[in-house]
């Protein structure tokens, strides 16, 4: 391995000890909890270097979301996969959902709840309004996997009942991730359950 190979690896390496220490510290201790020398000092490095890498903490955020987003797209594109019939593949969709907030609650929380603090919405748009443009993109991009699979399911729908629809699903998904995900597993297991059973039957109806 030549020395220029070696470096890059080196870089990458360290790039990703920074992400996996801020996912860590934002899931603990929320954006505005979370700040630039922690995070540095999590991944063991000095302010300075972690500079390097990020300007910012709005940076480092954005390229959290692609990162985590780029495996939540994956995880739902993966579940709701070619040859499921329509059903099956709207429980899929439920099940990876909820599958990905209790395996990676870290990156859920920067996903969908991380920028919801009181007043943080604001700050960002005026420190960074293309983190939010970016969150909402990467949303929107995964609701549209939600759609495709809602319009085979109950193709009766019209346009603005489907989209109603898919706004209903993810926000009652989103919900019961909020107010349930950092208690004991079995309790989020439990309650996950029946809200999943709840929330397909209200969005597919009784076969």
């Amino acid at each position: 391995m030549g020395t220029l190979e070696r470096r890059g690896r080196e870089k990458a390496e360290r790039k990703r000890q920074i992400l996996k220490a801020a996912r860590k510290l934002f899931w603990k201790n929320g954006f505005s909890g979370t700040t630039m020398p922690s995070i540095a000092a999590s991944a063991e490095l000095s302010a300075g270097a972690l500079y390097l890498y990020f300007p910012s903490k709005h940076a480092l955020y954005a390229e959290l979301l692609d990162e985590g987003f780029d495996l939540f797209e994956r995880r739902l594109a993966e579940a709701v996969g070619k040859g499921r019939a329509p059903r099956a593949a709207a429980e899929a969709l439920v099940d990876a959902f909820l599958g990905f907030a209790r395996e990676a609650p870290d990156y859920f929380d920067v996903l969908f709840f991380t920028l919801q603090e009181p007043g943080r919405e604001m700050q960002v748009l005026r420190e960074g309004r293309d983190v939010m443009t970016r969150l909402d993109r990467r949303q929107e991009a995964c609701k549209a996997v939600a759609a495709g699979v809602l319009r085979q399911a109950r193709p009766a729908l019209g346009a603005e009942e489907l989209a109603r629809s898919v706004d209903a699903l993810w926000s009652m998904l989103a919900g019961v991730v909020l107010y349930f995900l950092r208690d004991e597993p079995a309790t989020f297991a439990a309650v996950a359950a029946r809200a999943r059973s709840v929330i397909l039957r209200g969005i597919l109806g009784r076969e």
